[in-house]
């Protein structure tokens, strides 16, 4: 007749884990961090009740949320967990096509206003000489660089600045 595991008392999880941690060398077997006894759990399966290791702190909640996240999103009936971070694993694994999605696109710079009246102040004096005063746009609402104000720039010899971003 089988035994089946040993079975710990609440006053053991200390000595269980602090033997785990220094098998692992104090190292946290899935973040590969430092593991101080303090940041230290006994990580246990949910659905067996046994002990897998000891992990730190983050990454036995990282893994809960986990798995919590898969049972809420339905999927918990369709594979099983682990079989899922394997496949999440092999699919991050793979090489990323040469493709670069929208919202990682250069963002437009952004025209300084002081620069826009630098060039405003231009203007503004050389209206005085001419019969036919130029129109002097009006400061862009997006402070994008529009292509009259680029013209206008090169027109005026002016290098436009911009806000660092």
């Amino acid at each position: 007749m089988s035994k089946g595991p040993k079975q710990l008392k609440q006053a053991d999880i200390k000595q269980v884990r602090e033997q785990l941690l220094k098998v692992n060398e104090f190292i946290c077997p899935i973040c590969t961090q430092p593991l101080l006894p303090e940041d230290a759990a006994l990580d246990h399966c949910h659905q067996s009740g046994l002990i897998r290791n000891t992990i730190c702190k983050k990454c036995n909640s990282l893994e809960g949320v986990w798995r919590s996240r898969m049972i809420r999103l339905g999927l918990k009936n369709t594979i099983s967990y682990e079989q899922m971070l394997l496949n999440m694993h092999n699919y991050l694994c793979q090489p990323p096509e040469n493709l670069l999605h929208p919202s990682h696109l250069p963002r437009p710079r952004k025209l300084m206003k002081s620069s826009y009246n630098e060039l405003k102040r231009e203007m503004t004096r050389c209206n005085k000489f001419l019969k036919r005063p130029m129109k002097i746009p009006d400061y862009p609402k997006s402070k994008r660089l529009t292509k009259r104000l680029k013209e206008l720039y090169e027109q005026f010899g002016l290098i436009p600045k911009y806000y660092n971003q």
